[in-house]
């Protein structure tokens, strides 16, 4: 095999990887909100969670993609150890599609007799307004130039028996029986961690065995390496992420590694059940080798998952055991998971940002509950809870630099017209709550400044102090419920209750005024009694706003 034939390989599979990314976009841009409806009910049950880890990969055309995905939503604790398992596994049944489009579409038609038309009729709709036009139009020209690639990729790999001297050098390593079978398994494995796409070293084993470059049985090896190799994509996704994004990423490995551990003895019985299956003789033609294996690689994974679903909590065990909590270790407060980003799926990283912001949100009123018990006990010195909202502060400031950013590189990565106004109201939404910060922390300055000039209110302005400070304490978790993932309205909740901080608001002015006529209360303790009056109607206001833009998103 010459120079030529191995840039055409190289020339092939760049086409099929680059038709397959733009497929991928276009289709989760076409299906993200029916993506957020399978990912909403994705925790009910394990049986759950893995249709919904298969469906998200069948409709994302990438397995890596749905990793990334359940790696970085466990990295923000938007999902459990025990449900991103479950996901884990029907994410390895939905990539086994792959290798079935491939095989029944790649090697049973001419190719380029559809995948130049296909590419036809998508090209003129990206210049189409309807946005779904355009995606429709990424979907098609994927699709043509995927298997326009496969077509490159036949054509660069030399037929065997025009040139049986091209692999006589690998005669001498298929012919070592389970030896083989060991081997193979391992450059499965390095070809997927090579080529960083399970998609495309399946694709490139079926093209050389329908080429008889290798026999049945090697091809079979080979595809229990690649389900090995690609869970190199999950473990790098989580080197950046916290010790639960570690622990997904090593449930992946693991239940794969266990999958190709009980399947190595039963290889050769596990081959011959395939074949009673499937109708004809692998060896027959290219069809009947690549039909074979796709079904092999499909009952492999769908066996190893009906067998490993009911020992999910062992699992969970065993990484828990591999990724230990040390006695020391802090969980981080940033939101890390945003730097594991997954810009190559838009359309569901938007849920990332809504779990962000609901992060932000407890964060603001973990603050405020600390900010009750300083102005509640006016004579008290509180300089460990003062100290702890000041951090708090500069938490809400570093979380909402990080949504910015994201959201900033989710704008340029392209989504969906709904994604878009989505995450406008996001960057407002990241900017109220900053602002919610910023009002916790200015109420701990004016108390600070009360102390130390040793001002002391009145019984009735602490009356109105205390019950402002009730209503807020109650508007606080309720906007951060209402942006969890399903969360009822609480609009009409909200709307009583701004209208009573309102409401109090005007009662707690008059009766200060009337204080001041009367000289019951000193000029300065009552400028700071204002101060502190109005910034808890204003940590109100920025409640019900959040309130309002998560129920407008609800509806949308």
């Amino acid at each position: 095999m010459g120079l030529a034939s191995v840039l055409a390989i190289l020339g092939g599979l760049g086409v099929f990887l680059f038709g397959l990314r733009v497929m991928s976009a276009g289709l989760q841009k076409l299906a993200g909100d029916r993506l957020r409806a399978v990912l909403s009910g994705m925790t009910r049950n394990r049986a759950a969670g893995v249709l919904s880890g298969f469906l998200i990969t069948v409709a994302a055309q990438s397995s890596s993609a749905t990793t990334v995905l359940i790696v970085s939503f466990a990295n923000a604790g938007l999902l459990t150890l025990t449900e991103s398992i479950g996901l884990v596994m029907g994410a390895n049944i939905g990539t086994t599609v792959t290798a079935w489009m491939v095989s029944l579409l790649g090697f049973k038609v001419n190719i380029t007799a559809f995948a130049l038309p296909v590419i036809g009729v998508g090209f003129p709709m990206s210049f189409m307004k309807d946005a779904r036009f355009r995606h429709l139009s990424e979907v098609l020209i994927g699709f043509g130039l995927l298997f326009l690639g496969l077509d490159f990729l036949k054509q660069g790999v030399p037929d065997l028996k025009s040139n049986p001297e091209a692999l006589a050098w690998l005669a001498s390593f298929a012919d070592m029986g389970f030896g083989s079978v060991l081997l193979f398994v391992l450059v499965g494995t390095l070809l997927t961690i090579v080529v960083q796409s399970s998609s495309a070293s399946t694709t490139i084993t079926l093209t050389m065995a329908a080429k008889g470059w290798i026999s049945y049985e090697i091809a079979a090896a080979m595809v229990l390496g690649e389900n090995l190799g690609t869970t190199i994509t999950a473990t790098i996704a989580a080197l950046a992420g916290n010790r639960n994004a570690k622990r997904v990423a090593r449930s992946h490995t693991l239940f794969n590694v266990i999958g190709v551990l009980w399947m190595l003895p039963l290889f050769w019985v596990f081959l011959q059940l395939v074949d009673q299956l499937v109708p004809g003789d692998p060896t027959s033609g290219p069809l009947a080798m690549t039909t074979h294996l796709a079904a092999f690689h499909t009952a492999f994974n769908v066996t190893n998952t009906a067998l490993l679903v009911w020992f999910v909590p062992q699992i969970e065990r065993a990484v828990r055991w591999l990724v230990p909590q040390a006695a020391e270790e802090q969980e981080q407060t940033h939101l890390q998971f945003l730097e594991t980003a997954l810009l190559a799926t838009p359309e569901l990283a938007d849920i990332e940002v809504r779990r962000a912001l609901q992060l932000m949100t407890q964060e603001c009123d973990r603050m405020f509950v600390e900010v009750r018990q300083v102005l509640g006990q006016p004579s008290a010195k509180l300089g460990k809870l003062i100290d702890d909202v000041k951090r708090g502060e500069d938490r809400t400031d570093h979380m909402e630099a990080e949504i910015v950013a994201f959201c900033g590189q989710m704008a340029r990565s392209g989504m969906s017209d709904r994604a878009g106004r989505d995450l406008t109201v996001y960057l407002d939404l990241a900017n109220d709550i900053e602002r919610m910060g910023d009002h916790c922390l200015n109420l701990i300055r004016l108390a600070e400044r009360r102390y130390d000039k040793g001002m002391v209110f009145g019984d009735e302005a602490l009356r109105d102090m205390d019950e402002m400070t009730g209503y807020v304490g109650e508007f606080m978790p309720m906007a951060a419920r209402s942006l969890g993932a399903g969360a009822p309205s609480f609009l009409a909740e909200a709307r009583v209750l701004e209208g009573k901080i309102n409401r109090l608001r005007d009662r707690a002015r008059k009766r200060h005024a009337e204080r001041m006529q009367a000289g019951t209360e000193d000029i300065r303790a009552g400028l700071i009694y204002l101060d502190m009056m109005t910034n808890l109607e204003k940590l109100g206001d920025y409640c019900f706003n959040v309130v309002r833009a998560a129920d407008g998103l609800a509806e949308d």
